[in-house]
């Protein structure tokens, strides 16, 4: 047998979610589907983790053993040559006997995509708010969030009874310009690096901060509504899913994580 890291990348605009359902259109059930006729048969595969309806993935980790061994790079062109266009696999790597995708997994980083004005050619992958964005008091709300704390007011356990608790290492505000061409537009990105998320977490902490930059919220409401609350501040919307992007996930024995090249135009605000 061989077994093998896929480095998957989908828009997840047309998708019901990452994880097969039955009747629905999801981005595990392409690519099962596309391993089914490349390999002639019917494996089981593991992900790092399942990802909201409408969000997207760059980075998204998948683990699968297969009947006999295929040199990776063969195994990736003959996947892609039979799925839909919007979805892919970017890479695909040897990986250990027994390897699974997410119990193996280190770190997760998402991205979130907000524009502070009407864009039409952004509105599927970003989140369109009115006016701009206070990206210091935003910062300000960002490191209240840092460290091991309980989320339950921002997100809920996968497992009916299951710890809350999560460890955020990394988290920025930052304004990206040049985006769209011509004179382009501008986005903020909020971006977390936890050891594991919570259902919901990442657009329940996307929303928070826009509410923040917003002058909705405080930071003294942000902070009291975490580690003690298990609802979240009042007028703190959860953000909608197209602006969510799963952007990498980290191994302990790979030099960097599963992710895309930076693009060409951030630059830090």
């Amino acid at each position: 047998m061989g077994t093998y890291r896929l480095t998957v990348e989908y828009d997840g605009s047309e998708f019901h979610g990452w994880q097969r359902q039955p009747a629905l259109r999801t981005a595990e059930g392409e690519l099962r589907a596309a391993l089914r006729r490349v390999v002639q048969d019917d494996v089981e595969l593991t992900a790092a983790g399942r990802i909201d309806a409408g969000a997207h993935a760059h980075g998204q980790a998948v683990g699968v053993s297969l009947p006999r061994e295929w040199p990776a790079d063969r195994l990736r062109l003959a996947l892609n040559a039979v799925l839909p266009r919007d979805v892919t696999v970017s890479a695909a790597t040897a990986a250990p006997a027994g390897f699974h995708a997410r119990h193996d997994a280190v770190r997760r980083t998402y991205r979130y995509l907000v524009v502070p004005r009407r864009v039409p050619v952004a509105r599927r992958f970003a989140w369109e708010v009115s006016g701009d964005l206070d990206l210091a008091a935003m910062r300000r709300g960002a490191e209240i969030f840092r460290g091991r704390h309980d989320f339950a007011a921002f997100g809920s356990s996968p497992r009916p009874g299951g710890t809350t608790v999560r460890t955020i290492a990394d988290i920025s505000v930052r304004r990206v310009s040049g985006l769209g061409g011509g004179e382009g537009f501008s986005a903020v990105v909020i971006e977390v690096g936890a050891d594991a998320f919570l259902r919901g977490m990442m657009r329940g902490i996307a929303g928070a901060l826009v509410a923040l930059g917003t002058g909705r919220l405080t930071s003294a409401e942000l902070a009291g509504s975490l580690d003690v609350s298990l609802t979240r501040p009042a007028r703190a919307t959860v953000a909608p899913a197209r602006g969510l992007h799963q952007w990498s996930v980290t191994y302990a024995d790979a030099g960097s994580p599963d992710a895309p090249a930076p693009s060409r135009g951030e630059a830090e605000g």
